[in-house]
């Protein structure tokens, strides 16, 4: 609805030109570097759009406004989620070039904040597991090197049992002219080849060995028949040089075909110069998500980079990425490290290689039916997954139906999700009920079994709070819970990011507490491996099907959050569209909201309803306080201003596949600036878009798809409960609040606290933030925002 005119033109955000932009992600500068005044007076037909002084506005521009909204030197705030794939919430408003040059960008961020380089205890982390497995691959190591060694002098082998000279001599003539390139090659086009080679003379090395003896050997480390090539199973354009697949020691040595992400053990990319070496690793680190996405069995994921004659092995952590020193293949050092490489990956545990033991893949001929505008699945691979309870001390065997979260991200929890059945052990599933599996790398405290902050503990207290006395919403019900367990020298220990450096024979430290201080490698956030499985199953908020479902949906997953708060005392901190699920008895009946993803969450006095400060959630959804990580405490107030975020969210980008709005018209709306730029530039942008209702509706609300007509209704009430309180209103430090009546036509009980008509108008009450005002008045908000649920989900129920 078109705003009511207004004396000004609103809030103009000048920035200081004392200060300097700081690096994305950064929260250096302060939200009071920023100045925020009122403008002169302007024609009302120009409807309260005000602009940045400098161009950049997270307001409507002026009609006279022709530049375009492709504004160079734009930073991308990294997201929670980061999936390149069209409509998500990272990619809002990019089209697909765009979404790869954002990618690339993250790439090199990655590259240039979180990447070690020269970590010579590197190959410790893949070798086998015992003291004679580690003896025996030094033994094969010094084989193939003395024998790739004599091949390149020239020298003839003798015929012997199980070797076939010819090939290995076939093999060395492509090393031969690998020695020779030097520092640079005109094309990197020869290095596919030549590192096949390399690959295969090992292999074929090492298939001689066990003509006699297979014991040592677990698999052979083959290169893939194709070169510069899209896997099928890509969500993107991008290329990969070569990729390394694991065959049975007795296949035979070749390249072999290897077409998709998921069949792949590691990933080479390949650079004609030394001196890029940087590029190559931002590459690999681009294709590597893919693995990610598309093995959610992985733990980490190996690469290679290969920069004309210099090799470098990259491991590829939660938090951290470790290289390896330079491997150069003109000096024999150097191809004997490669050749180290290659022989510990043949003969390690797959759990040294990233591989979860707990979690096998299994032939899946039935469920290949993937994709579709409005499925939630997005793999059709299946697995056993082994799933230990902390308080029954029983595993339980389950098989996958579907894998409806994968790992999008290179750090992080590396969530993912699954519906599964119990499995019978007969190589079929029960008739059982459907479950849903979450796996995740949480960070943790140590020791991790004693971390008050465990979702497994929090979804544990629900239940037995709901137990006793069960709520008329649907909750997040916990059947089994634990950290995964891994079997190591006759004993279990939990999966942790300890016991991956551990295994290395590296003690892991935690990182120094000022954020600005250099760390070591060594020095890694401590994370746990943790398996959740819980009922009831859920679909994406995706597939409501119209308005009045998703009020609906949302409504009742806001009363879970309240019941969860006020009887349970756990704060969720993480209300997002990923983490509202749609619910469905029947495909008739009216569907229900679940509230899930309880990761973020901590305990609270129920009394206060406050957490510690700290930054967490999904950037384009976070309340202001939060994203600038205010000194005030965190309230529900916070969960209830991202779910405000939510529903303007879902109601600019369209709720279903019909109503969806092109990436090229996304752009240019002013919500995208609740995702571009620094943390306190998105805070900035969210300030001014929330403080008034002419503000709100004329920037937010009118940029709402023409087809809803109570979801606009809907955010007016909820923004107007947040930043309408007579006590707080507004959400800009210093500036009166300039408003209209914004009332609804049909209905005469959509104020509160007697913010009705004007009374917008009245100042702040000084240079108070009113953010941190309305930390004293959450009860009487609370109520308000109770009170608007309960009639827009009887509007929404009339609909249907």
């Amino acid at each position: 609805m078109p705003p009511k005119e207004s004396n000004t033109a609103g809030p103009v955000l000048r920035k200081r030109q004392t200060k300097q932009a700081e690096p994305t992600g950064t929260l250096k500068r302060k939200a009071d570097q920023y100045d925020l005044v009122a403008t002169p007076k302007r024609k009302a037909n120009k409807e309260n759009k005000a602009i940045y002084s400098e161009n950049r506005s997270p307001l409507k521009p002026r009609k006279t406004r022709n530049k375009s909204d492709k504004e160079d030197g734009l930073k991308i705030t990294p997201c929670k989620s980061r999936s390149s794939k069209s409509g998500a919430v990272c990619s809002f408003g990019m089209s697909e070039t765009e979404r790869d040059k954002d990618e690339e960008k993250y790439a090199k961020h990655l590259v240039q904040n979180y990447t070690h380089r020269d970590i010579g205890e590197l190959l410790d982390f893949a070798k086998p597991a015992t003291t004679a497995g580690q003896k025996a691959a030094e033994l094969k190591t010094d084989f193939i090197s003395d024998l790739m060694e004599r091949i390149l002098a020239g020298e003839k082998l003798a015929t012997k049992r199980g070797m076939d000279s010819s090939l290995l001599v076939q093999f060395a003539r492509k090393i031969g002219k690998w020695t020779k390139v030097g520092s640079s090659l005109k094309s990197e086009k020869p290095l596919y080849e030549y590192f096949s080679n390399f690959a295969l003379f090992v292999a074929q090395c090492l298939k001689s060995k066990t003509a006699s003896k297979t014991s040592d050997i677990a698999r052979l480390i083959l290169p893939a028949e194709r070169t510069d090539y899209k896997p099928d199973d890509s969500n993107d354009s991008r290329r990969i040089d070569v990729g390394l697949a694991m065959r049975d020691i007795g296949d035979s040595v070749k390249l072999v075909s290897l077409n998709s992400y998921a069949d792949m053990l590691c990933i080479a990319e390949a650079k004609k110069s030394r001196v890029l070496d940087k590029d190559a690793l931002a590459q690999l680190f681009l294709y590597s998500v893919n693995i990610y996405m598309r093995q959610p069995n992985r733990r980490y994921v190996w690469g290679l980079t290969i920069c004309a004659d210099e090799v470098y092995a990259c491991l590829m952590l939660n938090d951290g990425f470790f290289v390896s020193p330079a491997m150069r293949i003109s000096e024999p050092a150097g191809r004997k490290m490669l050749i180290s490489w290659l022989v510990q990956w043949s003969m390690c545990p797959e759990d040294r290689l990233g591989y979860d033991p707990t979690m096998c893949r299994v032939p899946n001929p039935d469920d290949a039916d993937v994709g579709g505008s409005n499925s939630d699945k997005v793999d059709d691979k299946r697995y056993t997954i082994d799933c230990y309870d902390d308080k029954s001390q029983e595993t339980t065997t389950y098989i996958t139906k579907r894998t409806i979260m994968s790992a999008d991200d290179m750090l992080g929890r590396h969530t993912r999700c699954f519906v599964a059945t119990r499995h019978s052990g007969s190589g079929t599933e029960s008739s059982a009920n459907e479950v849903v599996i979450k796996d995740a790398w949480s960070p943790a405290k140590h020791p991790p079994l004693e971390d008050p902050r465990d979702e497994i503990k929090l979804l544990r207290k629900i239940h037995d709070t709901f137990e006793q006395d069960t709520p008329d919403h649907i909750y997040p019900n916990m059947l089994v819970g634990s950290h995964v367990r891994l079997d190591q020298k006759d004993k279990s220990a939990i999966d942790t990011t300890d016991a991956i450096f551990n295994a290395a024979g590296v003690d892991r430290i935690d990182p120094p507490s000022d954020p600005g201080t250099t760390s070591a490698w060594s020095q890694q956030p401590l994370r746990a491996h943790r398996r959740i499985v819980m009922s009831p199953v859920g679909h994406s908020i995706k597939t409501v099907k119209n308005e009045a479902e998703l009020i609906i949906v949302l409504v009742e997953a806001m009363n879970c959050y309240s019941s969860v708060l006020s009887q349970c005392g756990v704060l969720h901190r993480d209300i997002s569209t990923n983490n509202i699920l749609v619910v469905r008895d029947g495909e008739n009946k009216i569907p229900r909201g679940l509230l899930i993803d309880f990761d973020f969450a901590v305990n609270v006095d129920t009394h206060e309803r406050s957490a510690r400060p700290e930054r967490s959630g999904t950037m384009p959804f976070m309340s202001i306080a939060n994203i600038l990580n205010l000194d005030t405490p965190r309230t529900a107030l916070d969960d209830w201003e991202s779910l405000l975020y939510v529903v303007c969210w879902l109601a600019t980008v369209g709720i279903t596949s019909s109503h969806r709005v092109p990436d090229a018209e996304l752009g240019k709306k002013p919500i995208k600036y609740w995702r571009i730029g620094s943390p306190e530039e998105i805070a900035i942008a969210k300030r001014t878009h929330m403080h008034s209702d002419v503000i709100f509706q004329s920037n937010i609300v009118e940029e709402f798809r023409e087809q809803y007509k109570l979801l606009p209704r809907f955010a007016i009430a909820l923004h107007k409960a947040l930043f309408g309180n007579v006590n707080c209103p507004g959400a800009v430090l210093g500036l009166k609040v300039y408003g209209g009546d914004s009332s609804d036509d049909d209905d005469d009980d959509d104020s509160f606290n007697g913010d009705s008509g004007d009374s917008g108008n009245k100042p702040t009450g000084g240079p108070n933030d009113p953010l941190v005002k309305r930390s004293a008045h959450v009860d009487e908000i609370l109520a308000n925002l109770e009170k608007v649920l309960g009639k827009f989900k009887r509007k929404a129920i009339a609909v249907l």
